[in-house]
């Protein structure tokens, strides 16, 4: 047996320009600009950084023209890079992300997560979580985000108030967002928002921090503005959600082998993004069968912490108690995480270019030149044909196993 989940593709707007105006002139379940910028003088638009796709270079245009028809200064507006726990984004990322012209005319910062003076006290989420977020936006009086929407593998879809927690959010906050106890949680899953710890913790830190309006857009499977969605963090954020989620669930049987992918540049770049591609495969690989990803890696694993975490363990299973342990903390712990619980269920197989087999070994993982010798070395280890379902899209898919299989 061979199954393809492949998503619809989403229609490109024929005019992406045209498709951000109508978005920002009719926001969903919130007043417009002009309301929502009454007696500011200090606006912050908090951006992605380089590892995301947002079309940023298209929709900060637009929306600074609305706030220049607005008579609001460019003196009094202030980009903040949502970084998380990323790097800063060097001065070309910043260009190509931004325009040369927006980095000339504003000021632009990068978000620091480990730098405390940067950071103030915003309150705590009903779980418990003490948040700290870049003095910055809690010093603003109006705060805008620009995102786009996608799946996510542990808080349901990217965008909406992400862009605050994990994006502009302390390191101890986004460390107890991303705990343990929340990645063990069932709801905390691609596709889920309803019941999603992390993505409810998520939205009250945004409410916490002032975050007001926001644009998210989101991407078809050529990296081209579909639809816009403008407005109140989790209305705006929540018609996103179900626009993409139309393309991209698809129900697939349950199978001895899935292969899938890590969706191309950039998402493929090192094993620790890799790790989005192995959770997609999760809900369909059968107990103790095979999870095959091809994923360039041309970064190798790139994250030390991460790559320490699982080579000084003998077992997923040594590591996923070792996580779980009270008091446990480190950074990176939720990939490691969940590729420790998927290597828990199944056999991982990396088809990659960029890790050796020695270096993969090392992570709990195999090695394979092809997908045709991954499947070659399935069926031996199997002794006879497996079932097999295809997610050529890895992270931009939800799978749901169908009923009965």
């Amino acid at each position: 047996m061979l199954f393809a989940a492949v998503p619809r593709e989403m229609a490109a707007a024929p005019k992406p320009e045209e498709e951000i105006k109508r978005a920002l002139d009719d926001p969903i379940g919130a007043d417009g600009l002009k309301a929502t910028l009454q007696g500011a003088r200090r606006i912050t638009v908090i951006v992605n950084d380089s590892t995301r796709p947002t079309p940023t270079w298209l929709m900060l245009p637009i929306l600074l023209g609305g706030l220049k028809a607005m008579d609001v200064p460019k003196e009094n507006v202030e980009l903040l890079v949502a970084t998380g726990l990323h790097r800063a984004s060097t001065p070309e990322e910043l260009q190509s992300m931004l325009g040369r012209e927006v980095l000339n005319e504003l000021s632009v910062v990068n978000h620091d997560a480990f730098d405390a003076k940067a950071l103030d006290f915003g309150g705590y989420s009903s779980h418990g979580t003490p948040l700290w977020f870049n003095k910055r936006i809690l010093e603003s009086d109006a705060v805008f985000s620009l995102g786009y929407i996608e799946p996510h593998f542990f808080a349901g879809y990217t965008g909406g108030g992400k862009m605050v927690l994990p994006g502009v959010a302390g390191v101890e906050c986004i460390m107890a967002n991303h705990g343990a106890r929340m990645i063990d949680h069932p709801r905390a899953r691609a596709g889920m928002l309803e019941g999603n710890p992390v993505h409810e913790e998520n939205v009250q830190a945004a409410r916490k921090a002032g975050l007001g309006f926001i644009l998210d857009v989101t991407l078809n499977r050529g990296k081209r503005l579909a639809r816009a969605f403008a407005g109140d963090l989790e209305k705006a954020h929540l018609e996103g959600a179900r626009f993409i989620d139309r393309s991209v669930r698809v129900k697939a049987p349950r199978a001895d082998v899935v292969v899938t992918s890590n969706s191309g540049y950039p998402l493929d770049r090192d094993l620790y993004q890799a790790v989005k591609g192995m959770a997609t495969a999760e809900p369909l690989v059968k107990e103790g069968g095979f999870v095959i990803v091809a994923s360039e890696c041309r970064d190798g694993i790139a994250h030390p912490n991460f790559e320490r975490m699982v080579a000084e363990t003998k077992t997923p299973e040594e590591l996923l108690e070792k996580i779980r342990a009270p008091g446990f903390s480190e950074i990176d712990q939720w990939e490691a995480h969940i590729m420790a619980r998927v290597q828990s269920k199944a056999h991982v197989i990396m088809v990659t270019t960029g890790i050796s087999s020695r270096d993969l070994a090392r992570m709990h993982l195999s090695h394979a030149d092809s997908i045709e010798d991954a499947l070659a070395h399935v069926r031996g280890a199997l002794g006879r044909r497996p079932e097999i379902t295809v997610i050529p899209e890895g992270p931009y898919t939800i799978v749901e196993p169908q009923a009965g299989l």
